[in-house]
């Protein structure tokens, strides 16, 4: 893995898509002109996390949205790690994410595997629940791709690192009532777990339709530092990520070696 600096965009779901879009599209920029090499935008950013909203803003695969994304990353030269958007497909919505290299070309895409089924919410009630993952190739290094309610599964993030994952990007939209008790809690295990960086971008929370979320856009060491949280507030940041930071960390609590230990008894 190469040192690269990761842009991490935490924008507010208007009700308006073409607000949203507009808003993405300058914070990308933004992101560039601050170093950025690589964009994360955070789940459901063109859509209010809300499921009246997912059927009447679902769009086709490279539909507007996924185009405007497409422009983005092309103009400004960037790696763009797409938050997410609810894609139609047949009869059934998803939950998805889309990654485009500097050229606007994409290079992979992620449906959401475990659906945020909680009382008083249920995605899978307008939601259909992907059924693969796996990584995506930069020219910094491979990095896994999750989303939000995903990171509860320490399972699937053992098996992206075993593929090969280096770090690891978790666009998120967690409610408060869930959020103040295991956001934080949750990338740091799972940093700790895989000795990775933990990059998840979220909604701004504002006092309209994101007036439940969670928001504070993470970024996590691999030892488990909390090194960015960018609290409710729209905003753009870009951080370091370095790779002696990983191997230090690797070097200094050997676990990988502490599994073949396990493997050979």
């Amino acid at each position: 893995m190469k040192d690269f600096n990761v842009g991490v965009v935490q924008l507010g779901a208007t009700g308006d898509k073409d607000v949203n879009i507009k808003k993405m599209e300058e914070s990308v920029k933004k992101a560039k002109e601050l170093g950025a090499g690589i964009v994360a935008l955070p789940e459901m950013w063109n859509c209010p996390y809300q499921n009246s909203y997912f059927p009447k803003f679902a769009e086709e695969e490279k539909g507007k949205t996924y185009e405007k994304m497409s422009k983005a990353a092309r103009e400004n030269g960037v790696y763009l790690v797409g938050g997410s958007i609810p894609i139609k497909n047949g009869d059934k919505i998803y939950n998805k994410s889309f990654v485009f290299n500097r050229e606007g070309e994409e290079i992979y895409s992620y449906s959401k595997i475990h659906l945020f089924d909680i009382e008083g919410f249920s995605e899978s009630d307008t939601i259909s629940s992907g059924k693969r993952l796996g990584l995506f190739e930069t020219e910094f290094g491979n990095f896994g791709l999750a989303i939000c309610f995903d990171l509860r599964f320490f399972e699937l993030f053992e098996s992206m690192k075993n593929l090969g994952a280096e770090v690891f990007f978790v666009p998120s939209t967690f409610s408060i009532k869930t959020g103040e008790k295991a956001f934080h809690v949750l990338n740091r295990a799972r940093a700790i777990d895989n000795q990775s960086y933990f990059i998840s971008p979220a909604i701004a929370r504002d006092d309209d339709l994101s007036k439940n979320a969670y928001s504070h856009s993470l970024v996590v060491a691999p030892d488990g530092e909390v090194i960015l949280d960018m609290g409710t507030e729209d905003g753009v940041k870009v951080v370091e990520i370095k790779r002696e930071v990983i191997e230090k960390e690797k070097k200094f609590m050997p676990l990988d070696k502490s599994r073949e230990n396990r493997k050979n008894k």
